[in-house]
């Protein structure tokens, strides 16, 4: 099998070729960069004028000739690396073809070409009778020339072959002329000289295709990893679909279970069933609190998430959490407990899905981890600033992997071992990830988190939330009330237009605002509306699902209703955030599903007093 680094790599053919281009192009840029060229061809033809004044006087001239066609070649050249780079310049931002990589790569060519023959023809000018020591000068600027040009020419083999043939073959050929009497000697020297040049050129060229097959493996890299990155982002996409749409699903039925239970409590008079309804509903409501916070986790991982801070009562959403997990910890025998202040009433303004996750998970870890003794679950005032804590008396955390309980998929060894126990339920046995969404969700509020552990002696987890804003009384009353729900609701007296295309859920609404003694219609699709009220059924409250028969969209008919019934009041219901969003933008009451039946009866009473008293 073969091992990941062994994994080939997706090859997309344009995007090599626009490497390979890239690279030809900065190849060339690179030539042209240096004024090397030009500044010898105006500095070297004077010394060699001035050793000839010494030596060989009849030279002058000649040499003043050659002088000024070396000035005229530099000037060319000066010319031709301006040219190209204005032509580059207009080039940013675009690829260039290799229509025009080779039109520029043949015009260095051919000025690589003439200014080694300008070089060259030095020889010629200083032609005996001179002085062996002036034509072994030659020599060595040419030898010098050629070498320094090696350098720069060599990675590109079309412009460097014109420069260096144009220069050693005339030196080479004249060589045994040129110097008479040791020449014999020299033929073999320049010989090594072009070799060592060759070998010295190939190996720079061999350095530039390892440059470039190196570059096609970053390109290729980062193809695989732009493809990779895509179909993470759509599976990612694709997972918080079939979240939203699974979740869509299963909340509808189970809108419609905490209304019928809502309606049955209404009608029952036996005070036994009494008890087991309310612990039914309360499930009901916890299940349906589960779904809103999967829903929000998912979009919290995608970068979508939308908080909506409110004001929380910490104590409701610690009772929350015992009364969710109070059966696992006694059928493990241990103790689930909760402290909170007793002259505060602790409000925090906050986003209640995440905190409610936050403090779940937490819990959940703790039971997971404890054999014996308990979890206490507790909130303390910290520096001015309230701390929630979740301490137990399991095994504890390492030191060195406290740093890393909170990275997602980690799991400590120890708890490994431990949770392989068949003691333990399956509903507290993790997979790495409670406590990274822990970590997750403080990160998006603004909240300290850590842990302070020892081994065999337990662990304290902890949220050290901000600087919280003063909470009204009243907020912080109502918040704090008992269990809702306990106990009838008082009777209503109303008119209620229900719209949903559910049957489940519109037979329960029904049934639960009739149990209230509510005057109800429900109706499937907004065309159905305007016949009820022109039948003269006017409603004094409307509650709207968002989606409805026909494929009408709700939120577009509570507009129109409430456009054609000033004195009426509605709210949008439904389980799509991103509507439920854009309709309390917009300034319209919003009810996420699954409705909790106390919410719902508080919104009508108020509604129905106001339009009493008007």
């Amino acid at each position: 099998m073969a091992t990941s680094s062994e994994m080939p790599v997706p090859v997309d053919q344009p995007a090599m070729m626009a490497v390979d281009l890239r690279a030809r192009l900065r190849l060339l840029q690179s030539l042209t960069s240096r004024g090397s060229s030009e500044i010898a061809a105006l500095l070297i033809p004077p010394a060699i004028l001035w050793l000839a004044t010494r030596s060989a006087p009849a030279l002058v001239t000649p040499l003043l000739v050659w002088w000024g066609l070396m000035a005229v070649m530099a000037t060319g050249l000066m010319g031709l690396r301006l040219r190209l780079r204005r032509q580059w310049r207009a080039l940013e931002g675009r690829e260039a073809d290799a229509c025009l990589l080779r039109r520029w790569e043949r015009q260095l060519a051919l000025a690589g070409l003439i200014n080694g023959l300008m070089w060259a023809t030095a020889i010629w000018f200083t032609w005996p009778p001179s002085h062996v020591d002036l034509r072994l000068f030659v020599y060595l600027v040419l030898v010098g020339v050629l070498a320094s040009g090696t350098t720069f020419l060599a990675p590109v083999p079309l412009v460097f072959g014109g420069f260096f043939m144009s220069i050693y073959v005339p030196m080479l050929a004249v060589a045994a002329w040129y110097f008479p009497s040791k020449g014999n000697y020299l033929l073999p020297l320049l010989l090594l000289f072009g070799m060592t040049i060759a070998r010295h050129a190939w190996g720079a060229r061999q350095f530039v295709r390892q440059q470039l097959a190196h570059e096609r493996e970053r390109q290729a890299l980062a193809d695989s990893y732009r493809i990779a990155k895509i179909e993470a982002e759509n599976a990612l996409a694709e997972k918080n679909w079939f979240l939203s749409a699974a979740s869509h699903d299963l909340r509808q039925p189970l809108h419609a279970l905490g209304l019928m239970l809502e309606a049955t409590r209404q009608r029952n008079h036996d005070a036994e069933v009494a008890g087991l309804l309310d612990d039914v509903q309360d499930c009901a409501r916890d299940l349906g609190g589960m779904f809103n916070d999967l829903l929000d986790l998912s979009r919290l991982e995608s970068r979508s998430f939308v908080q909506h801070p409110q004001a929380v009562a910490l104590a409701q959403v610690f009772e929350e959490a015992r009364r969710m997990f109070a059966h696992d910890a006694a059928q493990r025998g241990l103790t689930l407990s909760i402290f909170t202040p007793r002259r505060h009433a602790v409000v925090l303004h906050t986003d209640q899905a995440l905190l409610r996750q936050m403090v779940f998970n937490l819990v959940q870890n703790a039971l997971r981890y404890t054999a014996r003794g308990g979890v206490l679950l507790g909130c303390r005032r910290r520096q001015g600033r309230w701390q929630l804590q979740v301490w137990d008396t399991g095994a504890g955390i390492a030191a060195e992997e406290q740093t890393r309980i909170f990275s997602r998929h980690y799991r400590t060894s120890s708890g490994q071992d431990r949770e392989s126990h068949h003691g333990l339920p399956p509903s507290l046995r993790g997979h790495g990830l409670g406590l990274s969404v822990v970590a997750l969700a403080a990160g998006h509020l603004g909240v300290d988190y850590g842990v302070q552990s020892c081994l065999e002696r337990g662990s304290c987890f902890w949220l050290h939330w901000p600087q919280q804003p003063e909470m009204p009384a009243v907020i912080a009353a109502s918040s704090l009330d008992g269990r809702p729900g306990a106990g009838k609701l008082p009777r209503l007296q109303g008119r209620c237009l229900v719209l949903d295309n559910e049957a489940l859920v519109g037979q329960a609404m029904e049934r639960i605002l009739q149990a209230w003694g509510v005057e109800v219609r429900w109706l499937r699709s907004g065309r159905q509306v305007w016949t009820v009220l022109a039948s003269g059924w006017l409603p004094d409250f409307v509650l709207c699902d968002q989606q409805l028969d026909g494929g009408e969209q709700g939120f577009d008919v509570l507009q129109q209703v409430l456009d054609d019934l000033p004195h009426a009041s509605g709210a949008l219901m439904s389980g799509d955030m991103t509507a439920l969003e854009q309709a309390q933008e917009q300034g319209y009451l919003v009810l996420p599903k699954p409705l909790q039946p106390q919410e719902l009866h508080a919104i009508l009473a108020r509604c129905f007093a106001q339009r009493s008293n008007a």
